[in-house]
């Protein structure tokens, strides 16, 4: 500020700035010479650049000083937050390797086979009174006869059944319970069997 001219005071004594049209201690305006010379007047002009030259800098200074200070506390803040956090203080632990074996196969059990029971002996009987049938007459106008096959031992029939059959079916027939029918006239057999014992009675039939 060397090339700013400085001005007493009339009223306080102060010196202040040529630039200032009253002093700034007391307000009292200042006495502008009508004789001032040509130097003195570019003088304030000179000066008058250089001020605002200098008020100019200051200003990008500011707003350098702003910038600056913004971007410390920018960089502040984000190493705080890294610094903070949680996924950085506790680390991610890795579970270890658990070795798995694959146990072996199960076996399937094999069904134990129901032992077979022989059978002994197979009696051909009348159903409605259990007396032994050897022999007998059937009359169709009579209607059918039940016949029972008796089986030893009975555990015999856990693992075999009784099968019936005619030896001859144009005389009388005979299903798988052992009901006889008379069709025709003649004679025949019938024969039931189980565990490969057989039991038979003679059938004289009149259809």
């Amino acid at each position: 500020m060397g090339f700013i001219p400085q001005i007493t005071c009339r009223h306080c004594g102060n010196k202040y700035s040529a630039i200032r049209p009253r002093c700034p201690s007391c307000g009292t305006p200042r006495v502008r010479s009508s004789s001032g010379s040509a130097a003195t007047t570019a003088s304030v002009r000179e000066g008058s650049a250089a001020a605002r030259r200098a008020n100019s800098n200051t200003r990008w200074q500011f707003i350098f000083g702003c910038i600056l200070v913004v971007a410390v506390i920018a960089a502040v803040i984000i190493l705080v937050a890294s610094s903070i956090d949680p996924k950085e203080k506790e680390p991610v632990e890795t579970p270890p390797l658990v070795e798995v074996t694959t146990p072996p196969p199960t076996p399937t059990p094999t069904p134990t086979p129901t032992p077979t029971i022989p059978v002994t002996s197979v009696t051909i009987v009348t159903a409605y009174d259990g007396k032994q049938a050897k022999s007998f007459t059937l009359r169709a106008s009579w209607g059918p006869l039940q016949l029972r096959a008796d089986v030893y031992p009975t555990d015999a029939l856990t693992t075999a059944t009784v099968t019936w059959r005619s030896s001859n079916e144009a005389v009388c027939t005979v299903d798988e319970t052992g009901l006889v029918t008379a069709v025709g006239d003649g004679q025949c057999e019938i024969i039931a069997e189980c565990g490969g014992v057989a039991a038979k009675c003679d059938v004289i039939g009149f259809g």
